[in-house]
């Protein structure tokens, strides 16, 4: 074999083996897989870092973006980044801040080294975080839907909702919202008193009362047509009454205004009417009376009505006198009437509130010199009113009275549950107690009083606050007018009324036009209804114009004493008409049922907007709950 030939085997020797390939390419794909593998680990610390930045960064935009924060937004997320040990990432912040509104921007990014994609070119990575959250309060309204019935004061509820509904109007009525946000606040009982004016409004006169013997059953021969001495046919039930025990019952009738009160008397309240319109006004009350006082109010009244009538510059009349509500001992507190009276003794239907607020001024027996001014007392003249409705020829008719109307409620029929509107009918709702009177809780009625009446388009926080720190309990749960005022208070069709309430110095001129129109892209409607039980029965006093329904509870008087306007199912089938107009009209309703039972709850739930919007709670957890739907309505969101 010569010299080529051998040097060419080998060469073919050479080529053909391929022994060494896999090597090189096992080599080269471990370096790849350590590559990738190693950049995916660098790649989860990123993400890992900034998902972490970014959710503090979240938590503390959304802290300063809270319109309840009052200190400094950039304080704020400040504070939130150093406690999370993450002072270094931050980088800067933005805030936006208007009258209803706050907007906080925060931005940073850190560097962390790399492991494995140094061998890529990449000795590090940059993770950023960015974050904005606004709260914003467009124009909202606001109707809140009190329970104030008589259940209300058993296991502290009534103690324990008040703090919790002043709470809430403190949270959706700040500062920042003023101007935007107005809220209607409707205590209701049996029914809903929507006040003197706008009863006035709806109704156009005031009724007058008829008056006959103090049992209200026609009789016109009792002596002094006393509620006590009595010889009508309910004359044992008069003697059987506690009102009437203890000397009550006078040896014979006066010929002045008021029966000598068989206790001592130990406050009475006195009730004038400066606009005419036939309710009160104002009413000052004057305690502390000594054992020794008189007893008969016909004594002492005179003088003390011509001393408040020169202390009380409103008082411009003798006229706008109208009568007085005595309390004393174990004797229910009753109202005799002086302008215009038909019955000299009795007592009358009218007001006999003598707890809690009135409009006036509370004074002591001793700082009035009764005797003194006597003489300058100057009795009013009776004004009768015309009233257009028909009159009960069985009422025996005495004559036409100027009375004190003790109540403002406007009957609401079925048919009116069909619409959002106001109450339509002519009819009121008369004045009576149905249940049993608790006298430290309630105030006389089916009907609220004067000082539980609707509050209307109110941006007065501290006014509202404080008219809830005031509210005493009724009688009777009609749910369903609560939720008839509640909605038609949002309806735009009702903005007549709303004009009457702001000539009336009710409603600030600047909410001339609300409501504003529904499903508006920049308002949002809102009713919080919250109860403590089942609606009930609507019950009406068969006499509704007697001065018995004033003193005793109807489910005292008798057989034949009342009879039930509608039915509970009825009542229960009427709300829920209501709930279901307001959530086509876009109003968002949130519910309550406060220690309520299964059967009360379930109406609750199907009146709510959904399950969501509905809370079921037991004792201090109605605080909480009114916090938590006042955060919902102010809107707090994460835009970014």
């Amino acid at each position: 074999m010569d010299l080529c030939q051998a040097k060419h085997g080998r060469t073919r020797r050479f080529l053909k083996p391929e022994d060494g390939n896999v090597t090189v390419f096992s080599v080269f794909m471990l370096l790849l897989t350590l590559v990738i593998s190693g950049a995916a680990v660098d790649i989860m610390r990123f993400e890992a870092t900034r998902a972490q930045m970014q959710t503090q960064m979240d938590r503390a935009v959304l802290a300063a973006a809270d319109l309840d924060q009052y200190l400094s937004s950039d304080a704020v997320v400040r504070d939130y980044m150093d406690k999370a040990g993450m002072e270094h990432v931050l980088l800067g912040t933005q805030i936006d801040w208007g009258l209803n509104h706050r907007t906080v921007k925060a931005w940073g990014e850190t560097t962390i080294p790399t492991y494995f994609l140094k061998m890529s070119g990449y000795d590090s990575l940059t993770p950023p975080a960015l974050s904005v959250a606004e709260e914003k309060i467009a124009n909202v309204e606001i109707s809140l839907v009190l329970d104030i019935s008589g259940s209300m004061r058993w296991n502290e509820r009534l103690t324990r909702m008040k703090p919790a509904a002043q709470n809430f109007v403190y949270k959706v009525m700040s500062d920042e919202t003023n101007g935007v946000t107005t809220l209607n606040l409707i205590p209701y009982a049996g029914s809903v008193n929507p006040g003197d004016d706008l009863f006035d409004f709806i109704r156009g006169v005031r009724p007058k009362l008829n008056q006959n013997n103090g049992w209200g059953n026609g009789d016109q021969d009792a002596p002094g047509y006393s509620l006590c001495n009595n010889n009508a046919e309910n004359y044992d039930e008069g003697l059987a009454d506690p009102s009437c025990a203890e000397g009550g019952d006078p040896a014979s009738p006066t010929s002045g205004f008021f029966e000598p009160w068989g206790q001592a008397i130990s406050n009475v309240v006195i009730y004038f009417d400066t606009d005419g319109d036939g309710i009160y006004d104002i009413a000052h009350k004057v305690e502390d009376f000594p054992e020794d006082a008189p007893r008969d109010a016909d004594e002492f009244f005179r003088g003390m009505v011509a001393w408040m009538t020169a202390q009380d510059g409103d008082i411009q009349s003798p006229n706008h006198f109208l009568g007085i509500s005595i309390k004393g001992g174990q004797q229910k507190t009753r109202y005799f009437q002086v302008k215009g009276d038909n019955t000299g003794p009795a007592s009358d239907l009218g007001p006999t509130k003598n707890k809690g607020r009135i409009p006036g001024r509370t004074y002591s027996y001793s700082q009035i010199d009764w005797m003194a001014w006597e003489a300058a007392y100057v009795a009013p003249e009776p004004a009768y009113v015309d009233d257009p409705s028909t009159e009960d020829p069985d009422d025996k008719i005495v004559g036409p009275t100027n009375i004190n109307m003790p109540s403002s409620c406007v009957e609401i029929y079925d048919a009116e549950f069909a619409d959002t509107n106001l109450p339509q009918s002519k009819d009121y709702i008369p004045h009576f107690h149905h249940w049993p009177y608790d006298p430290a809780t309630m105030d006389w009625g089916w009907c609220p009083s004067e000082e539980a009446t609707v509050q209307y388009y109110s941006s007065d926080r501290d006014g509202l606050i404080d008219f809830i720190a005031d509210l005493r309990l009724h009688d009777g749960t009609g749910t369903q007018y609560g939720m008839k005022y509640g909605l038609a208070l949002l309806d735009p069709q009702n903005r007549d009324e709303v004009s009457y309430l702001i000539e009336k110095g009710l409603v600030d001129p600047r909410f001339e036009g609300r409501p504003i129109d529904w499903h508006d892209p920049e308002t949002e409607k809102y009713i919080v209804l919250m109860t403590d039980g089942q609606t009930t029965d609507q019950f009406r006093p068969d006499k509704p114009k007697a001065a018995i329904n004033g003193a005793i509870e109807l489910q005292e008087q008798g057989a034949g004493a009342y009879y039930n306007l509608s039915l509970q199912s009825t009542n229960k089938t009427n709300l829920q008409k209501q709930c279901d107009l307001a959530r086509q009209r876009g109003v968002t309703v949130f519910t309550i049922a406060f220690e309520t039972d299964d059967a009360a709850a379930a109406e609750m739930l199907s009146c709510a907007s959904s399950a969501s919007h509905f809370f079921h709670v037991q004792g201090a957890e109605i605080y909480e709950t009114f916090d938590t739907i006042a955060r919902q309505i102010n809107n707090l969101r994460l835009i970014q």
